[in-house]
């Protein structure tokens, strides 16, 4: 079995006051996920018009906001030391964990067995295109150090994700620029059922899911975006939110197995798609980096970043998630096709 892109199209029929009330076809197309047969749907007929959201960012709101947010921040400077918690010390012995520019510390409400926050004290505020990739490296070397040491303690902690809510609209508490980590025995839903399906393809095909969708995209050339070492960067052809961007590690499989040429190329991918982001107004966006169970070598399992959009800054914010994506759907409704997306990144996306 290859893999397919699957669609469909339905007509959406109506009077349209915009037409003297004469009848008008709106054309949506329904993608499938090649892997998990999840849908995504897209207005054609809007889409052709080049109805999109308006993402225009009010610059001098934004800095305003930056600025009042400084006064009591807890995250900043050696207020650091002093507000947030420590880890016990089976787990850090010096209670938090500094690498470059980062520190991590538990969070204050965990949400895991290993709840952590990773910060910057010298640093509130990053813009997207200051996410550059030597803020990026001591991030993600900061992260994997923690998840490899909680590991070494705790081999039932053998899940871990790690994520970011960067501003309000995206879920953030505060401004000041931090990831969150969890580490856990329980599994991920989302996560496990890549790798149940990535699992079952291989099954079926004797080959890795993931190696065969990157040869797939780079032969078709309407979504593969770029390379970055072993890194393989594209817009996902049922994507579950806006300006979605998928980042894949090939030769690993789990965070365990992460080396630092594996953590530079990641931190290069991802800063170009930060710098995208930025070009576009982009005011907020989700990032979640995934992986196998640790230490588990899965051949047919690659881990990965997905990183999206969302929607505005207070005080215009509108959410861009409604009931339609947290309880009916769980995907997003599409105003861009992922084939523009593709071809807008590969513009400012070089090794």
């Amino acid at each position: 079995m290859s893999i397919t892109f699957e669609k469909f199209t339905e007509e959406c029929k109506f009077l349209s006051p915009m037409k003297d009330f004469e009848p008008d076809t709106q054309i949506i197309e329904y993608r499938l996920d090649p892997l998990t047969k999840d849908s995504t749907y897209l207005n054609i007929t809007a889409l052709e018009a080049g109805t999109k959201w308006s993402l225009a960012m009010d610059e001098e709101e934004l800095k305003q906001t930056i600025e009042k947010s400084r006064k009591g921040c807890f995250m900043c400077k050696e207020t650091v030391s002093k507000a947030t918690p420590k880890y016990l010390e089976n787990i850090l012995p010096e209670g938090r964990l500094r690498v470059g520019q980062t520190i991590l510390f538990p969070n204050t409400f965990g949400l895991a067995r290993y709840s952590a926050v990773l910060t910057y004290p010298d640093n509130h505020f990053f813009s997207l295109d200051e996410y550059t990739p030597e803020v990026l490296i001591d991030t993600f070397t900061c992260a994997l150090e923690f998840i490899k040491r909680v590991y070494k303690e705790d081999k039932e902690a053998k899940h871990a994700a790690f994520g970011c809510n960067y501003l309000f609209p995206a879920g953030s508490s505060t401004v000041h620029s931090h990831f969150h980590l969890f580490v856990t025995a329980f599994p991920f839903d989302s996560i496990k059922r890549l790798a149940t399906e990535s699992k079952h393809y291989f099954n079926e095909n004797s080959k890795s899911y993931w190696s065969d969708l990157v040869e797939t995209e780079k032969k078709k050339g309407e979504r593969y975006i770029g390379t970055v070492g072993n890194t393989h960067w594209l817009v996902p052809y049922a994507p579950s939110g806006t300006k979605e961007v998928q980042g894949l590690i090939e030769g690993k499989s789990n965070f365990i197995e992460f080396e630092k040429e594996d953590i530079e190329n990641l931190s290069k991918g991802l800063s170009m798609v930060l710098k995208y982001y930025r070009s576009q107004n982009v005011t907020s966006f989700n990032l979640i980096a995934y992986s196998g169970p640790l230490g588990e070598k899965q051949g047919y399992f690659w881990p990965g970043i997905k990183i999206v959009t969302r929607g505005y800054l207070p005080p215009y914010y509108t959410s861009d998630i409604t009931w339609r994506q947290k309880l009916l759907l769980r995907r997003e409704e599409w105003f861009e096709l992922p084939e523009a997306v593709a071809s807008q990144l590969k513009e400012v996306f070089t090794a």
